[in-house]
């Protein structure tokens, strides 16, 4: 209870939380394999003109591998990592999204942003970010910017592939982690990565929590919940959390234009495939 209160006030101070060696070795490695299954599994669909993994340079985002493997949901929806949390982020928890991010040798800096500039959402949500190898200054370790999450989302300027926020960063930080460390830290937090001037691949994993009652207008079914009532329970719903009509209208004009949105992927889809 008291590492707890101490865990919750660490992170509504500075925005984020460590825990080194959260993971063990033997839970990384299953990990790490399964990361590794995704990423060729989405270079193959790729490269038959069916999607798969985004590539920006030598930076692979490995999407929702949630969806696909056993492993990653139980990594994820453990009883420790619920507990971890809970103080932070609440007793009732749905994921939205996750991805690894691979940073090949060479590859470049990711800018300074806040994840609700990609995703538009107006609530803090809560990411976990697991080194999967080592991660340090010299191989594009993560950089964040203590209490900046207490800024609110400010402005951001569009890059390819990118956000970058406009606005001073200040304090910042690289948090120096090797395989099986755990960062909890805000949506909110300003957050980058430099580059890869190592020899080897640096590999990080992201999940995204939001509580239960709080919505994704663009988020896709099924949804993975991963707790109730502080409780390990992990399932997909067909309804997606937060379906409230205050949400609804709340969201209006982004679900407008999401769906015009997809609507036009599916036609330049079809197109593509002609």
């Amino acid at each position: 209870m008291e590492d707890s209160a101490v865990r919750a006030c660490e992170f509504e101070e500075r925005g984020f939380v460590c825990e080194r060696g959260f993971f063990s070795r033997d839970e990384v490695a299953r990990m790490l394999g399964e990361i590794e299954g995704c990423v060729a599994e989405d270079r193959g669909a790729k490269s038959e003109g069916s999607g798969g993994a985004s590539r920006e340079g030598e930076m692979i985002f490995t999407t929702e591998t949630y969806r696909r493997s056993e492993i990653v949901r139980s990594f994820i929806a453990g009883q420790r990592v619920i507990d971890f949390l809970r103080p932070i982020a609440g007793a009732d928890l749905w994921v939205r999204w996750d991805q690894a991010v691979t940073k090949m040798p060479g590859a470049g800096v990711f800018h300074w942003h806040q994840d609700n500039a990609f995703n538009k959402l107006r609530r803090e949500h809560f990411q976990i970010w697991v080194a999967l190898t080592e991660s340090h200054e010299q191989n594009g370790g993560i950089w964040l910017a203590p209490g900046s999450h207490r800024r609110g989302l400010l402005p951001h300027v569009r890059l390819p592939g990118q956000r970058q926020v406009r606005a001073e960063v200040g304090e910042s930080v690289c948090i120096d982690a090797s395989a099986g460390d755990l960062i909890v830290f805000s949506s909110l937090m300003l957050h980058r990565t430099g580059p890869n001037l190592a020899g080897s691949p640096r590999v990080a994993y992201v999940a995204e929590y939001m509580p239960l009652a709080d919505y994704d207008y663009a988020a896709k079914a099924p949804y993975f919940v991963v707790a109730r009532d502080g409780r390990s329970d992990p399932h997909f719903v067909s309804q997606v959390p937060g379906n409230t009509a205050h949400n609804k209208r709340l969201y209006w004009k982004e679900r407008a234009l999401h769906r015009v949105g997809e609507v036009a992927r599916r036609w330049q889809t079809a197109l593509q495939q002609r």
